[in-house]
C-alpha cells in the first residue's frame, strides 16, 4: 500500500472493517437466536400449552394470517419494511433508522411461517450497523461507503458459517450490478472480506453458549460418492432444468401476485398467509407429515427432506412449499429468497433419485442445491461454492455435476426472465443512451 493521504485511509478502513465484524456478526446470532425463540414459542409451547400433540388445523391457518396482519404494521414505519425479496438481495445503504420496519417485519415473516429466509434482514442488520459505526467515527466519502458494506459481508457470514461464501455472494451480486468498476471490485470488497473474518471469530466463539442459536446451512451425512458417472451426470443435467424451470415459474407467479398487491397490499398479505396455512393443512392431511415441512424457509427441514423414503411425498411437498414460497414472495412478505429454492431444490432431486434409474443420491442433491441457488439468484459461482462446502467429503467428485447444474439453471434463468428482469434490462439498455 503507498503511503500516501489515500492508501492510509484505505488501511483506516480495513482496520475499522475488522472491528465492526464482532458487533455485527453478534447481532446477527442475536437476530437469529430470537427468530428461533418466536418459532419455538408460536409452534411449540402455545400447541404444547393447549394440550395439542401438533398444531391445530385453524391454527396453523390462523397464524400465517396474523404475520400478514404484523407485516402491513410494520412496513408502515421508517424505512418500509427494506425491499421486496422479489428483488433479490440488495445491498444499497439504508439508514439505522430503516431496521425499526426491517426487523420487526423480518421477524414476523420468519417466526410465524411465511416461506422465506433470513438472510436479506441478516444483510440490512449489517448496513444499518454499518452505518452507525460510519457516523460514530464520522467517516466521510468513499471509506464510508465501504464500511458500511463491510457489514453486509459480516452479516451474511452469519448464515453460511464463515466468509468465503459470503464474499462470493456480494462478489457477485455487485458485478452484477455495474455500480463498481471492475478493476475496483476487489479493492471495495476486502474491507467486507476482513468483516466476514473477524465475525467469524464470533461464530466460533458463542457456537456453545445456552440460549444462542445460529441458522446455518447444512445437510445430514449423505451416501459416499467416490467417482462420478457418466449416468448421473446426464440425469443431474435433467433435474438441473426441471429444478431451475420450477424456480422461475415460481417467481413468475410471485410477481402475479404482487401485481394483486398494488391496489390492497394488507388484503393480499392476509390472504397470502392464510393460502400458505392451507397449504401446509392440506400436506399434512394427504401425507401425515408436518407442517412444518411445508412453512418456514426449509433450511432446518432439510434433514427430513433427503431422509423421506416417498417420492410422492416429495412431489407434493415440492408443489406445496413452491405455492407458498410464491404467496410469501409475492404478496409482500419480508425475508429472502435463497432458502426456500434450495430447500425446493433438494426436495425435487431427492425425489429424482428415487424414481430415476441409476441415479445416485448425492450427486443429485448436488444437483439440485446449485440449480435452487442460480435460478433465484443468478449467481452460479457462489452457488457451486456453496455445493462444494455442503457435500463433505464427496465435494470433490459432485464438482463437475455443481458446475453443470448451475450453468443449466443460468441458462434457463436467464431464457425466461421475470417482468423485473425485462425492466432492469431495458434500464440498462437505455443507460448508455442517456449518459450523453
Amino acid at each position: 500500500m503507498p503511503r500516501s493521504p489515500e492508501g492510509m485511509a484505505y488501511l483506516r478502513t480495513l482496520a475499522f472493517a475488522a472491528l465492526l465484524g464482532v458487533p455485527v456478526a453478534f447481532a446477527a446470532v442475536l437476530f437469529q437466536t430470537l427468530i428461533h425463540d418466536v418459532i419455538h414459542v408460536v409452534w411449540d409451547v402455545i400447541p404444547d400449552e393447549l394440550g395439542w400433540s401438533e398444531p391445530s388445523w385453524w391454527y396453523v391457518v390462523l397464524v400465517p394470517a396474523l404475520a400478514g396482519l404484523l407485516v402491513a404494521a410494520a412496513v408502515r414505519l421508517p424505512g418500509h419494511g427494506g425491499h421486496s425479496p422479489l428483488e433479490g438481495l440488495g445491498a444499497d445503504p439504508i439508514p439505522p433508522l430503516a431496521l425499526t420496519s426491517i426487523l420487526p417485519a423480518a421477524l414476523a415473516t420468519l417466526g410465524l411461517g411465511l416461506v422465506l429466509g433470513p438472510e436479506a434482514p441478516l444483510i440490512a442488520l449489517g448496513l444499518g450497523l454499518g452505518a452507525v459505526a460510519v457516523r460514530l467515527i464520522r467517516m466521510e466519502g468513499t471509506g464510508a461507503q465501504l464500511l458500511v458494506f463491510a457489514g453486509a459481508f459480516a452479516a451474511v457470514a452469519a448464515l453460511f458459517g464463515g466468509p468465503l461464501v459470503a464474499a462470493f455472494l456480494l462478489f457477485e451480486v455487485t458485478a452484477a450490478s455495474g455500480k463498481i468498476p471492475a478493476q475496483q471490485i476487489g479493492r471495495a470488497l476486502l474491507p467486507g472480506f476482513v468483516a466476514a473474518g473477524t465475525g467469524a471469530i464470533v461464530f466460533t466463539g458463542v457456537a456453545d453458549w445456552p440460549g444462542l442459536h445460529q441458522t446455518n446451512l447444512a445437510l445430514p451425512a449423505l451416501p459416499p460418492y467416490e467417482t462420478l458417472r457418466i449416468t448421473d451426470l446426464a440425469w443431474c443435467m435433467l433435474v438441473a432444468g426441471a429444478i431451475a424451470t420450477i424456480v422461475v415459474a415460481i417467481r413468475h407467479l410471485a410477481h402475479g401476485v404482487a401485481r394483486q398487491s398494488v391496489a390492497g397490499p394488507v388484503r393480499v398479505l392476509v390472504a397470502a398467509g392464510l393460502g400458505v396455512g392451507v397449504l401446509a393443512v392440506v400436506f399434512r392431511a394427504v401425507t401425515d407429515e408436518p407442517v412444518d415441512l411445508v412453512l418456514f424457509s426449509g433450511q432446518a427441514e432439510l434433514p427430513a427432506v433427503v431422509a423421506e423414503g416417498s417420492a410422492g411425498v416429495l412431489f407434493l411437498l415440492v408443489a406445496a412449499k413452491g405455492l407458498a414460497y410464491a404467496l410469501s414472495l409475492g404478496a409482500g412478505f419480508r425475508g429472502g429468497p435463497v432458502f426456500p429454492a434450495i430447500a425446493i431444490g433438494v426436495a425435487a432431486a431427492v425425489a429424482a433419485a428415487d424414481v430415476l434409474p441409476g441415479l445416485n443420491t448425492t450427486p443429485a442433491i448436488a444437483a439440485g442445491i446449485a440449480a435452487g441457488t442460480t435460478a433465484v439468484l443468478r449467481v452460479p459461482f457462489t452457488a457451486v461454492l456453496l455445493t462444494s462446502l455442503l457435500m463433505g467429503a464427496s465435494a470433490f467428485d459432485v464438482a463437475p455435476v455443481a458446475v453443470l447444474a448451475a450453468a443449466t439453471a443460468w441458462i434457463i434463468a436467464t431464457a425466461l426472465p421475470t417482468p423485473e428482469d425485462r425492466l432492469q434490462r431495458k434500464l440498462a439498455e437505455a443507460a448508455p443512451a442517456a449518459a450523453p
